[in-house]
């Protein structure tokens, strides 16, 4: 009889991953969501000084770019966000042109349930579950990060990534290096983007990331920038640069699908 289970099991694990190799299907989430009073809330710029940037409003504005070069690439993007459309016009015609599908998160910072894998919980969950609903190849989570509510000069910028992942998380991790990093044009002293494997599910993304794992769907964070260094808000400031480093991801994600 366990030989069965054990079997059986076996059997599932290697459809599941057969599921995915097949998959001509990339989710990307947008971090966070939009308050209707507050806007985007995310991490951000402390102030005006060096630019002035949200990472939610950020990522409706390019998220089209990164889509568009998966999908010249011959995939199909799913994009998606956990809040509800915002009431910004501007960025409300941005998400009904890029077809951004709204999961309408009841509370959008409390703790909800893989629907998939039931032990795993985490704030953001439910964008995870329409992920995985989606049946993909990868899942790519768009966020930014800050240190400190100050300016400061920070340049470990990473790529967080699940098991399942990890060559994502490098393939994405070196076009930002190559081609938006130094001599791309953002100040990072030398500081290569690093890749980090983040499968527990007491941090940050965790439990969203293993729950990707445990349907086999590589799945990465991308926290390559500060927004409170100024270094990087200016780069990120240039319409020009937001679309490069936008893109960038974009041939990151390509280069490992083609490579499976």
């Amino acid at each position: 009889m366990l030989l069965c289970i054990f079997s059986l099991t076996g059997c599932q694990q290697q459809i599941m991953q057969a599921q995915v190799r097949d998959s001509r299907i990339v989710v990307l989430d947008i971090g966070h969501y939009y308050h209707p009073q507050r806007g985007g809330q995310g991490a951000r710029t402390p102030d005006k000084r060096f630019g002035n940037i949200e990472e939610c409003e950020y990522w409706y504005r390019y998220v089209g770019y990164t889509a568009r070069i998966i999908e010249q690439a011959g995939y199909q993007c799913r994009i998606c966000c956990r809040g509800s459309m915002p009431t910004d016009k501007k960025l409300a015609e941005i998400a009904i042109r890029e077809g951004v599908h709204h999961v309408n998160t009841p509370e959008p910072n409390a703790v909800y349930r893989s629907k998939h894998h039931p032990h795993r919980m985490a704030v953001g969950m439910l964008s995870t579950n329409y992920a995985l609903d989606q049946k993909p190849a990868a899942v790519i989570y768009l966020h930014h990060n800050s240190m400190t509510n100050h300016w400061k000069v920070y340049n470990k910028g990473a790529i967080y990534c699940n098991d399942v992942g990890q060559q994502l998380g490098i393939s994405v991790a070196d076009v930002i290096t190559r081609s938006i990093y130094d001599q791309g044009g953002m100040p990072n002293n030398g500081v290569p983007c690093d890749i980090i494997l983040r499968n527990d599910g007491r941090r940050g993304g965790g439990d969203w990331l293993n729950a990707c794992n445990e349907s086999y769907v590589p799945a990465i964070i991308t926290e390559a920038t500060f927004l409170s260094n100024p270094e990087h808000a200016r780069f990120l400031g240039k319409e020009a640069n937001a679309i490069r480093y936008a893109e960038a991801i974009g041939h990151g994600v390509v280069h490992f699908l083609n490579a499976r």
